[in-house]
């Protein structure tokens, strides 16, 4: 029975990707019953070669067919829409990050892109952020990949660090003869988001070996939020609830209100409050009220918090007109591979990957709260009007709030440069042991650039604008304030009223700032695998492997980041280095064969221990077990305990300079504590008193007029490894009587300690004072003065936190032949029975998430397909369930629309081949138009839900 189960598998895996319950390999067995010879073959989840190509952790398939067919350029694109997966990163979700923009990441169990591992070959791919493991899948070129295998639970084990939630190993084609070429184009029916596609693969085979090159081209165009009209013309937001009265009366503080767009109190024209009323200028930069339209509802104009209500706004800015929903992104990868047979025992082979990407991201103009441009009474671009209301107030000073389209939206390019080598012996030592070794090297080049940025000193000089002998300069003034000269090289600028300045004032603020990164990667591996003892039930099968790398990365800003002379952050240079050792062993105990009651019982342990640099010794394990009852079921069940080691840029990171609200957060004020939760009170007063703070204390009024409080961000050399165990059972039912049919099944489970988490400063002060006492990891990176007000802080990453998830995942597959065509059915789902996190440690901070939009019950996929000689269509449906917001702490006080409806699109393919050697295909991915849910907190979600809307597909492969 075993060929044809396996050449069972093999077809199903080509149909439709594959099944979980095999894995496809290249001439892995032959198709004849009674063949004597069968091959064995190494897959994802064991370095163990065996016969059968059965897996010993859940393993699921993705084949070249279905990349076709679901019309992707990026392999992330397919990833995403796995209900065991999720999105890392993406162009649709990354234009607000720094240094991540345009990046592809994937995320398997919604644990963490960092707790995936990604394998290119079974080998470790070079991170796609300097100081990140995390892969970015933009590297790996489509029209190269065989197939993708995934392996969902802990595998530390068998791979080392990282492996926490699963592996994705990416496998490429290793042979071919002849020329491949392939172009396709996406087109949305609506707003942007282009995409063109073009790949070219020529491989030549020759007697004892033979070589095959790539060279893929992508190019993604920008799709910018006022492009749709779902998010432009009709938004969904939440609004003050005009008939609320107080805080418990069961009436929500805010509802939904669909058609208002986003709005903001910032204006290009600068605004401020004086008089108990907020001003601005009009066109000739003359003194007028602020209009906030017939609809605003004014809570404190002090604060600035004003909130809008149905109606027409009139002055500040639209929000969100300068961002992206989909970063443009613009890809080449090169790739040349081959191989050589030095006899029949060896082969020598390499493959190089060179991959060049260019992002490109957009966000609002620079801006300045209040308190950040302050202009004297004595500024020589005040007009009669406003020095009136100024002596009417006896104010010596007025403090702007200003939107800086006087030098354009911030834009920012991110390019990178990724290299990889690798060369590998692979043999037999004799017909029972096996070898494999291989080096590799990788490179990452990464330069990013920020243009429309302000130098922040040459902007507070050019603000100081006095008359001295008849010219508007930039004062120079003593301790006192008097006004002694002119800067030498200022070119004074007037921010009272609409921009309108002179090139050489813009030459003199505003710059360019740039960063560099980079990071490499050298890793060196052998594993021998073979038969130690023959037992009745057969050989104990054995694998010894030994892996040594290295990962270095490094960061250079540019002097206007280094020097903080830039607006936002400052960043200073750094580098650091990780290396790791490891040893490893592998075994598989048959313990019954062919019983009447157990046609197969295997017990298969994998240990690993790995000696760190940073963090020192550590290891792995697992413990499996494989149950074959009869042909038809077959039971597993898996324990491992796997590790995620702090990455570089966690743990050398350098401390660059971070800014936090004086006035948003103090836990120790006593409006703080009034407002704090019952069950954390009784702690933060104790804590509190503890740090000397006295019972009533509140910061000064001078402390919280005096801007941000400035403080440090940067990396944690005591960090150490995150350590995690996962538990995996299931069966998988494939019926003789039902041909064609499989269904697997799995429970899953995961917890893990000592997890790495970023704290900011707010978190920092609740965690500190909410604990049982002073005695916790947060208190230490925040710093008080002799009056109790803080006066720096230190955000960084720490071993504080656990996470729980567990869930179920289905799939099965159904495909069978009739007269007019073949017929496939492939249902995968994932349902997520738990999920919680706890930031401290502490039980009382404890939250339970499961159900929440980032952690929904069910996910879904239902693939179904038609062939009839040579034209195929394939429809998908991609289900997410309904989900909620939040799930603690939420009233009905807070808003009326926790509730977040359930979420199906759906994907047509079809492939016709025209001629022999060419095929045309024609897609229509999201075919129904579905737009985001109508929910004001998931409304602007582009990590779940799909912003681009119906798009149309067209593709042509040729082969030569």
């Amino acid at each position: 029975m075993l060929n044809n189960k396996i050449s069972k598998a093999v077809r199903l895996a080509i149909a439709f990707g594959a099944a979980s319950t095999a894995v496809l390999a290249s001439t892995a067995v032959s198709a004849e019953e009674n063949t004597e010879e069968v091959e064995r073959i190494q897959i994802t989840g064991s370095k163990i070669k065996r016969i059968a190509a059965t897996a010993p952790t859940p393993v699921v398939v993705i084949g070249r067919v279905e990349l076709e067919n679901a019309g992707v350029s990026n392999v992330n694109d397919f990833l995403s829409e796995m209900p065991a997966a999720e999105v890392g990163l993406s162009p649709e979700n990354s234009n607000n990050y720094i240094y991540a923009n345009g990046l592809n990441t994937t995320d398997l169990r919604g644990l963490g892109s960092s707790r995936t591992l990604v394998l290119v070959n079974g080998r470790r791919f070079i991170g796609g952020s300097a100081g990140d493991n995390t892969v970015d899948l933009n590297n790996i070129a489509t029209s190269m990949i065989e197939r993708i295998e995934i392996s969902t639970g802990g595998a530390s084990a068998v791979y080392g660090a990282d492996a926490v939630a699963g592996v994705v190993n990416i496998i490429t084609r290793k042979s071919f003869d002849g020329i491949e070429i392939d172009a396709a184009t996406t087109r949305p029916f609506e707003g942007g988001g282009e995409q063109t596609f073009g790949s070219l693969v020529f491989g030549k085979e020759f007697d004892g070996g033979g070589f095959i090159f790539n060279y893929d081209f992508a190019d993604q165009k920008q799709m910018a939020k006022k492009d749709k009209s779902w998010w432009y013309d009709n938004p969904v937001s939440l609004v003050p609830n005009p008939n609320n009265k107080n805080g418990d009366d069961g009436v929500p503080s805010e509802i939904k209100y669909e058609g208002r767009k986003h709005f903001g109190l910032y204006d290009e024209s600068s605004e401020f409050v004086l008089g108990g009323k907020r001003w601005t200028f009009d066109e000739n930069k003359n003194l007028r009220e602020f209009d906030v339209g017939s609809g605003y509802l004014p809570s404190d104009p002090d604060a600035g918090t004003y909130r809008y209500y149905p109606g027409e706004y009139k002055d500040g800015i639209e929000e969100g007109l300068d961002e992206f929903f989909r970063t443009p992104l613009t890809r080449h990868t090169f790739n040349l591979a081959g191989n050589y047979e030095i006899n029949e025992n060896h082969k020598l082979t390499f493959d190089t990957i060179y991959s060049i990407s260019e992002a490109f991201g957009q966000g609002s103009p620079v801006f300045w709260r209040t308190g950040d441009i302050v202009i004297r009474k004595d500024n020589a671009f005040i007009k009669d009007d406003l020095r009136q209301l100024m002596e009417e107030n006896n104010a010596e000073t007025i403090s702007l709030r200003r939107l800086g389209d006087d030098f354009g939206s911030r834009k920012y390019n991110q390019d990178r440069t990724t290299f990889r080598t690798s060369i590998g012996l692979d043999g037999y030592i004799d017909d029972n042991w096996s070898y494999s070794t291989y080096f590799q090297h990788s490179r990452l080049q990464q330069d990013t650039s920020w243009h429309g940025e302000v130098l922040k000193n040459n902007f507070q000089n050019a603000l100081d604008a006095v008359e001295r002998n008849g010219e508007i300069v930039c004062a120079q003034r003593d301790d006192d304030g008097n006004v002694v000269g002119s800067i030498f090289g200022c070119s004074p600028i007037n921010v009272l009223g609409a921009p309108g300045h002179s090139q050489e004032t813009i030459d003199y603020i505003s710059t360019v700032a740039t960063a560099e990164h980079g990071a490499t990667q050298t890793s060196f591996g052998a594993t021998i695998t073979g038969d130690v003892y023959e037992l009745p039930a057969g050989p104990i099968g054995t694998a010894f492997s030994f892996e040594w790398r290295r990962d270095s990365a490094y960061e250079t800003p540019g002097t206007g980041i280094r020097k903080d002379l830039v607006f936002g952050n400052s960043g200073l240079a750094y580098s650091g280095a990780v290396n790791v050792k490891e040893y490893a062993t592998e075994v598989i105990i048959p313990l019954i064969a062919d019983h009447e009651w157990a046609q197969e019982l295997n017990l298969e342990l994998a240990y690993r221990y790995m000696d760190y640099s940073s963090t020192g010794g550590d290891s792995a394990y697992k413990v499996g077990l494989t149950y074959q009852l009869n042909d038809d079921i077959r039971f597993r069940a898996t324990k491992a305990e796997s590790v995620r080691a702090p990455n570089v840029n966690e743990l050398y990171s350098a401390a660059g300079t971070q800014y936090w609200s004086r006035g948003r957060f103090d836990q120790c004020a006593a409006d703080e504590i009034a407002k704090t939760d019952d069950k954390y009170r009784d702690n933060v007063v104790k804590n509190c008193a503890a740090a000397g703070i006295p019972a009533g204390w509140m910061p000064s009024q001078q402390w919280l007029d005096s801007g941000s409080i400035e403080g440090k961000l940067g990396g944690n050399n005591q960090l150490d490894n995150e350590v995690s165990s996962d538990v995996v059972f299931g069966f998988v039912y494939t019926p003789t009587s039902i041909e064609g049919f499989d269904i697997t099944v799995d429970y899953w489970s995961f917890e893990i300690e000592n997890a790495i988490e970023d704290y900011d400063y707010g978190e920092l002060q609740r965690n500190c004072y909410r604990a049982d006492s002073l005695d916790n990891p947060f208190c230490g990176f925040i710093t008080r003065g002799a009056n109790n007000e803080v006066t720096s802080f230190f955000q960084t990453s720490l071993n504080a936190a656990e996470e729980k998830k567990s869930g179920v995942d289905i799939e099965s597959v159904y495909d069978f032949e009739t007269s007019i065509g073949e017929f496939g059915v492939k249902l995968t789902a994932t349902y997520v029975e738990n999920y919680e996190i706890n930031q401290t440690g502490n039980p009382i901070d404890l939250l339970v998430k499961t159900g929440e939009q980032d952690h929904m019950r069910w996910r879904g996929r239902l693939n179904t397909s038609y062939e009839y000689g040579d034209f195929r269509a394939v429809l998908v449906a991609n289900y997410r369930h309904s989900a909620v917001n939040e799930r603690n702490g939420w009233t009905i006080e807070q808003h009326n629309y926790n509730d977040i409806p359930s979420y199906t699109t759906f994907d047509l393919s079809m492939n016709y081949r025209v001629l022999e050697n060419v095929d045309l295909r024609f897609g229509i991915q999201n075919m129904f138009d579905r737009t985001p849910p109508r929910h004001p907190l998931a409304f602007e979600d582009t990590s779940w839900y799909d912003p681009i809307g119906r798009r149309a597909t067209v593709g042509v492969n040729i082969k030569l």
